[in-house]
């Protein structure tokens, strides 16, 4: 039977099972514990696997009256379900200052299975199962959130790299890792992607018989929203590599030996 008492002195929202329950920073596990380090072309070997809890718990406290009450107090009254849902993913602007878009939904469903974050990284909610704990009608239900997969190398999906500079190359190098995605981790910094995460009671809350009815935040639990962080860091050692392919590839396409003045 579903739950039925839309009510937070009866159904209550608990998200401090969390690790923090402020939101922040999210640890990766493993030796590069401030971030995931991104891959070399398609390989999936560094990955991120969240050290964060996350975590939240429905109680319901509606134990059977003397006498009982069919549809309310009659000790049949389970959880609604907890849920954990993706909002609002944002990644920072690039070096040059390029406009950045996803091609994939920057908003999860509730309790989402393998939604991607950011590219390969996705987040998993098992939503769990009612348990009884005390008495009939008094129980909760925990719904809890893996964050883990390998991370993409950048130039695939922040701002691809076309070629080392827009005109002929600098000879000297000295646009070295600051063109596109790889200019995060030398002038620019570690590159940051931030989300926010909802957590919440599902939407199912009804009669005691028929189909549950919509659930409003009237006489209910309204969601709570925190904001985390992933960190990737860039792989300089494949920046170096691509770097040296762009500007043989340049190089070839040059039609006339360059003028001092466009060496540099």
């Amino acid at each position: 039977m579903p739950a039925r008492i839309a009510n937070k002195t009866l159904h209550a929202l608990d998200i401090t099972l969390n690790d923090t329950s402020t939101g922040g920073p999210m640890t990766n596990s493993g030796a590069r514990s401030t971030g995931g380090l991104e891959n070399i072309g398609t390989a999936t070997t560094h990955t991120f696997t969240m050290v964060e809890v996350i975590k939240v718990k429905e109680t319901c406290n509606v134990p059977a009256s003397t006498p009982p009450v069919a549809g309310t107090t009659d000790g049949l009254e389970t959880t609604a379900g907890p849920y954990i849902q993706v909002k609002n993913i944002q990644i920072p602007s690039s070096y040059k200052g390029d406009s950045l878009s996803f091609s994939h939904p920057n908003e999860s469903d509730k309790n989402p299975t393998n939604f991607m974050i950011f590219p390969d990284v996705k987040i998993t909610v098992d939503e769990g199962s009612y348990t009884q704990t005390t008495a009939a009608g008094v129980g909760e239900q925990i719904a809890t959130a893996t964050i883990d997969g390998p991370v993409r190398e950048m130039d695939d999906w922040v701002i691809p790299w076309n070629d080392p500079v827009a005109g002929i190359p600098k000879f000297d190098g000295s646009d070295f890792a600051t063109t596109k995605s790889a200019g995060y981790g030398r002038e620019v910094g570690v590159f940051v992607v931030t989300f926010d995460l909802e957590y919440g009671i599902l939407d199912k809350f009804g009669p005691a018989t028929g189909p549950p009815t919509a659930y409003t935040s009237s006489g209910g639990i309204p969601p709570q929203t925190k904001s985390w962080s992933i960190t990737i860091i860039n792989n300089a050692d494949n920046d170096r590599d691509v770097y040296i392919q762009k500007y043989e590839e340049a190089y070839k396409s040059l039609t006339k030996v360059p003028e001092l003045s466009e060496r540099t």
